[in-house]
């Protein structure tokens, strides 16, 4: 295969030096250091510092034409990794940009990036990876052992060692192992594709940090239902899973001001009420009917306000 349409190899020390010195390209066409590279100098730099960037003149098209996509006439290095990766076809680069961009700010991009446009995948994101696999096989050792097969409520191992039993709190091991335990298939794929989506991004950009609030979630979890309800046991990762759902959105909130997070009220606007609305109920109460005709006035006023916003004043001014 060509070169120019992989991703780098580990092991070559010209696209080591390539993939090393981005940042300091970067910085030394970013005359004024605020940041960023207005789109005109960076298609002059491409165009008469082609060495510099490793580019053929095939790669100087294309990226000619990749650069301002979002048309605000400046590139800041995070867009400028993501013009290089796509470019010289980093795949598996251009992949970890794009995870780590779901969890950090723009304005705070540039450290991360750095460190991804870098990193050889030693150390690996092991610990979603891992987690994960043991999981799946704990499920699979008792679906064998118990001979129920897979079903979506089941087996339920009591009798195991990992699973937080409520006539054990002395042995302390089970506020963690439990969740290694899960109950059906259902409970234990979700838990896992939400963990490895939430979690590897995550651990990308944060590393070692990751496992301490995926671990730190499991343990408070399990303190908090033997503090409550002491006679129940427990089976799960949701503690982790939930841990790392918060500490997502802890990132929204500690960088409101850069990110969309009207985006993220209307999207839990419409699951709040949505769900309630289509998602199966499989114990009904009373109580239920009105909130789910509240819940329905609740979305179709909220659907027809926002309506009104975007194309009521174009209405009105044709009116």
């Amino acid at each position: 295969m060509d070169n120019k349409h992989a991703d780098f190899s580990l092991t070559d020390p010209q696209a080591e030096i390539a993939h090393s010195h981005w940042h300091r390209l970067f910085r030394a066409f970013d005359t004024n250091h605020d940041g960023y590279i207005p789109t005109t100098d960076l298609k002059k730099a491409i165009r008469e510092a082609t060495f510099s960037f490793g580019l053929s003149d095939a790669e100087i098209d294309e990226m000619t034409m990749r650069i301002d996509l979002n048309g605000d006439r400046l590139i800041d290095f995070s867009e400028f990794c993501f013009i290089m990766s796509q470019t010289k076809n980093y795949r598996l680069r251009h992949a970890m940009f794009l995870a780590a961009a779901s969890v950090v700010p723009k304005s705070h991009r540039t450290e991360p990036f750095v460190y991804l446009q870098q990193y050889k995948c030693c150390p690996p994101p092991l610990f979603m990876i891992t987690i994960s696999i043991i999981q799946i096989g704990v499920y699979l050792y008792y679906v064998l052992d118990s001979q129920e097969g897979f079903r979506v409520d089941g087996p339920v191992p009591t009798l195991s060692p990992f699973i937080f039993n409520p006539h054990h709190r002395d042995q302390l091991w089970r506020y963690l192992t439990y969740s290694l335990i899960h109950i059906g298939y259902y409970h234990l794929i979700f838990n896992v594709l939400t963990q490895l989506l939430l979690g590897l991004p995550l651990e990308l950009v944060h590393q070692w940090r990751v496992v301490v609030v995926y671990v730190m979630g499991v343990i408070c979890g399990s303190l908090l239902v033997s503090a409550v309800d002491p006679t129940v046991y427990l089976a799960g990762a949701s503690g982790g899973v939930y841990a790392l759902l918060a500490a997502h959105f802890s990132e929204l909130i500690m960088n409101w001001s850069e990110v969309s997070y009207i985006a993220h009220i209307g999207g839990f606007v419409a699951g709040l009420f949505v769900g309630i609305i289509f998602l199966r109920n499989f114990k009904r109460r009373s109580f239920e009917k009105i909130i789910w005709w509240t819940s329905l006035v609740a979305i179709v006023l909220f659907i027809v306000i926002c309506l009104m916003v975007i194309f009521g004043p174009a209405l009105f001014v044709r009116l």
